[in-house]
């Protein structure tokens, strides 16, 4: 077993680990539409977009609040522009001329529906977080959640006092207790 490790661990192996951009190079399959090297403009613009996505998913994750209507889109989507500067192409020529652009707009499109929905599932645990504690509630239903645990008290009081004088008489010598008339 260790033989068949040793095999295994080669020096081109250990190498390899050390690189970061050989290694993630080799993770993402480029598609079909991805052609040439990585100087060609359908690679650096798939690779933007990538790219770019990797950033929204860190600040949708990182947006600690429940969007509102102010929210900007640009938080959780990608702009073609952006992907555009990036190349350093105009979105024009890059998402609508190009021989690749019916491909490059369905992947857009589709990396961007990935961000909505976590976006989406985000903004649902800010939600029900957002509902637990006595912040969230509003003055009636606090009210009612105060009378409802005074009420308890005062049982759990005289629940408590009948108790102990219970305990007390059943200990009281009989002596005292004829004196008492009981």
């Amino acid at each position: 077993m260790s033989n068949e490790l040793d095999e295994l661990m080669t020096d081109d192996f250990l190498s390899g680990l050390d690189s970061p951009n050989k290694n993630n190079e080799g993770l993402l399959d480029k598609p079909s539409w991805v052609r040439g090297d990585n100087g060609h403009t359908t690679f650096k613009a798939w690779r933007a977009i990538l790219d770019l996505q990797e950033i929204k998913e860190k600040s949708i994750k990182n947006y600690g609040k429940v969007a509102d209507r102010k929210t900007p889109k640009s938080l959780y989507q990608i702009k073609k522009s952006d992907v555009a500067e990036i190349v350093a192409i105009k979105s024009q020529s890059l998402f609508r001329t190009s021989g690749f652009s019916d491909d490059i707009r369905a992947f857009f499109d589709d990396v961007n529906s990935e961000l909505l929905d976590l976006f989406e599932i985000e903004q649902n645990k800010q939600r029900l977080r957002r509902r637990t504690g006595v912040r969230s509630k509003c003055k009636p239903e606090l009210v009612d959640d105060v009378q409802v645990l005074r009420e308890k008290i005062e049982e759990l009081e005289s629940q408590t006092v009948k108790d102990t004088l219970d305990l007390m008489l059943q200990r009281m010598p009989l002596d005292l207790r004829r004196k008492m008339g009981m």
